[in-house]
């Protein structure tokens, strides 16, 4: 990382938008002596430290570094490693289950067999998202990435949640059976409530089959 370059550039954004190193220093998180080093080129700050100082002057982490020196979502196992290394550093209950969330759906991912191509154009789209940018402090911003990844897999690549017809079956079978025994006859009702779930099994065995199933 070229030393020179970062501290010129965030003194330059600092003084333009009229912060002391003080000020940025209690917005960022980032401990006062930590900004004066940068500034004065004696320290080399973590990537963590650099999404901090972003974050806090309202600019792209690119805008101070090579977001590349950064990157550690830009491949599926890389953001799968990622996730697993966040899981560790949190005990917020919240924080686990959208990690645990992220590295069920990556790994699920990493076991379809999926093309050169929608492998690229998913890892694109991992590298779009800009996960690895997120303070730790802004932990909660993982959260609407999970449903943006979540949308996207379903419009981009029609990933079906697991028994998802299966459950839509069952929905429509319970309430509807129930409600024509009460008014003509049970063995009918009950027989239109076992074809709305037979109906939801065997899409969900199809869309298996053809590899669309994906644990949401």
């Amino acid at each position: 990382m070229n030393t020179n370059s970062l501290a010129k550039k965030l003194k330059a954004l600092r003084t333009s938008r009229g912060m002391s190193q003080e000020y940025l220093a209690e917005e960022s998180r980032v401990s006062l002596r930590t900004i004066q080093r940068i500034e004065n080129e004696a320290s080399v700050p973590t990537g963590e430290t650099i999404k901090r100082i972003a974050m806090a002057l309202d600019v792209a982490v690119n805008t101070l570094v090579d977001s590349k020196m950064l990157d550690e979502t830009s491949n599926l196992n890389g953001s799968i490693i990622f996730f697993k290394r966040l899981l560790s550093k949190t005990n917020t209950k919240d924080e686990i289950r959208t990690f645990k969330r992220f590295i069920a759906i990556l790994s699920n991912l990493k076991q379809k067999d999926l093309s050169e191509d929608q492998l690229q154009t998913l890892e694109a789209y991992l590298y779009y998202l800009e996960l690895e940018k997120i303070p730790s402090y802004s932990y909660e911003l993982y959260k609407p990435k999970l449903n943006q990844l979540r949308k996207y897999l379903k419009t981009k690549f029609k990933f079906v949640p697991n028994t998802f017809y299966t459950s839509v079956g069952i929905a429509f079978a319970v309430p509807f059976a129930v409600s024509f025994s009460v008014t003509n006859s049970i063995v009918i009702g009950g027989i239109l409530g076992l074809i709305f779930l037979g109906i939801g099994l065997l899409l969900d065995v199809r869309i298996k089959k053809q590899g669309r199933n994906l644990n949401f």
